[in-house]
């Protein structure tokens, strides 16, 4: 390991799945390389006095020689290996350890309960938004972390002793979904959350996530039965209803779930349901950063943005090369007409989403100045956006992939439908911001006033008409895209 050394690479030796990352550091932004996940199932070899069975240390030291294949011919990678409760609690660990530093020369982390907490916290932190205050819970294998936070900074961790993997040979080891097993694991979890300090029963905070595989599996049960992936108790009582209809793990039929997930899936249900029975919780979504994710990032010494969005916007902008001093001419004309517009075209939530799409307008012109905005919104779609979700980063994309020429609108269908208006009135502002900036000679081009309607908008501008003809034949083409988005476009000269 060297000062000089960009590349990282981390391994999560977790109680169910060994997760590999490998990610380069790139203006002061982590980007991945590579991810990997094999499933072991480690905990399954836990016997009740804590001692590893072979079988299991072997299924571990097979996938760490996998793993290796993958960056061992790297230049002096920065590597970090973390185990969490399995390799905690057994008490043959060390045998496991010296046979894995045989595969990779490199020191195993056996973490805290606690330190497992703050790492899956600050996963999640360099991977979404969070608010001034936040609930996490994540359900391991064999343990499961719950977190308080205010924003950046984890404030109470805790970690119980129930999993998905250890809940599963409990209850449901003979794959029979019955009543019976729900109520004897939902009550088991009730004592572990039941030992909570009384932080986590105020019931004050903004945000609710949950992170790890088990989440994850419910989340996308969620999708198949109700549209969308938001977990509330009543779709959790639905669902355990159904594994009980469907009365053994053979049976369940969920097209969104992992087949090698659904033998888990009961086990993590019964712990989340207890998890809203103890707690004060209304509604809980799905985190997209987890522990391996709060390594990679302390392993390249890279601390939490305030922002995440704007970190992920500031580095894409550096990695394309965009020209900062025009997309910043570009972002205030827009701004310029957003402030103008919000309130009649009542856009006030989206203001950040402009400035973005405005400052990264042209990073398709990095691949090819023909048809950039076409360039730049596949670069959009197709990039890991820390902070973004699945329909910001569309709507991102969406904006600039529409900057210039022809309208597409079969990509603003895939939008959902109370979104569609909001796309279409940002591509208006983006799509006039970029038109009064083209050539870089915007300083030619003052607005002296400004006039939404409800599907209209009128610019006047302090310029002769006779002055400016080339611009005005832009307005005037202008305004035919403007019709098929149902805006009436307008213009006068002084």
């Amino acid at each position: 390991m060297t000062e000089s050394s960009k590349h990282f690479v981390a391994v999560d030796m977790g109680s169910n799945s060994f997760h590999l990352v490998i990610a380069r550091e790139q203006d002061g932004s982590i980007q991945i390389l590579h991810k990997e996940k094999q499933l072991v199932q480690l905990a399954d070899g836990l016997n009740d006095d804590n001692q590893l069975n072979d079988e299991a240390m072997q299924r571990g030291l097979a996938c760490l020689r996998d793993f290796k294949q993958r960056f061992s011919d790297m230049p002096l990678p920065r590597v970090r290996l973390v185990a969490t409760h399995t390799l905690r609690v057994a008490k043959n660990r060390e045998k496991f350890i010296k046979a894995a530093y045989e595969i990779l020369p490199y020191p195993i982390e056996v973490v805290s309960g606690h330190e497992e907490a703050r790492l899956i916290y600050n996963g999640i932190v360099h991977s979404q938004v969070l608010a001034a205050k936040n609930l996490v819970i994540d359900i391991g294998g064999g343990s499961t972390e719950v977190v308080l936070g205010s924003r950046t900074q984890s404030t109470h961790l805790s970690s119980l002793r129930c999993g998905c993997v250890s809940y599963n040979q409990r209850f449901f080891a003979d794959g029979k979904l019955t009543a019976s097993a729900f109520k004897q694991a939902m009550t088991a979890a009730d004592k572990q959350f039941a030992s909570l300090s009384k932080e986590y029963f105020s019931g004050e905070w903004d945000l609710t996530l949950g992170s790890s595989g088990s989440v994850k599996a419910i989340c996308e049960a969620m999708l198949q039965f109700h549209g969308d992936e938001l977990i509330t108790l009543p779709r959790l009582k639905q669902l355990r209803q159904q594994l009980i209809n469907w009365g053994h793990i053979d049976n369940i039929a969920l097209d969104n779930v992992e087949k090698k997930r659904t033998h888990l899936l009961a086990a993590g249900l019964a712990i989340l349901t207890s998890f809203f029975r103890r707690l004060p919780i209304t509604e809980l979504h799905f985190a997209t950063g987890a522990l391996r994710e709060g390594v990679l990032y302390e392993l390249a010494g890279i601390e939490a943005y305030s922002d995440i969005r704007q970190r992920t916007v500031d580095s894409m902008a550096q990695l394309y090369h965009v020209d900062r001093p025009h997309a910043e001419k570009v972002r205030a004309t827009a701004m310029t007409l957003f402030n103008a517009v919000a309130e009649n075209w009542q856009l006030q939530h989206w203001k950040r989403t402009l400035e973005y799409a405005a400052t990264l307008h042209e990073i398709g012109i990095h691949i090819n100045s023909r048809a950039h905005h076409k360039h730049g919104a596949y670069v959009i779609a197709n990039s890991d956006m820390p902070g973004f979700g699945e329909q910001q980063q569309l709507m991102l994309s969406l904006l600039i992939g529409n900057q210039r020429k022809k309208l597409d609108f079969e990509r603003l269908e895939e939008l959902d439908a109370p979104l569609q208006l909001a796309a279409q009135r940002l591509i208006c502002l983006l799509r006039l911001a970029v038109l009064l900036n083209l050539g870089r000679i915007s300083s030619r081009l003052a607005i002296a006033n400004i006039v939404p309607q409800a599907q209209s908008l009128k610019l006047c501008f302090s310029e002769p008409r006779h002055r400016v003809s080339l611009f005005v034949k832009d307005l005037q083409r202008e305004q035919k895209q403007m019709d098929s988005l149902s805006i009436a476009l307008s213009f006068s000269f002084i």
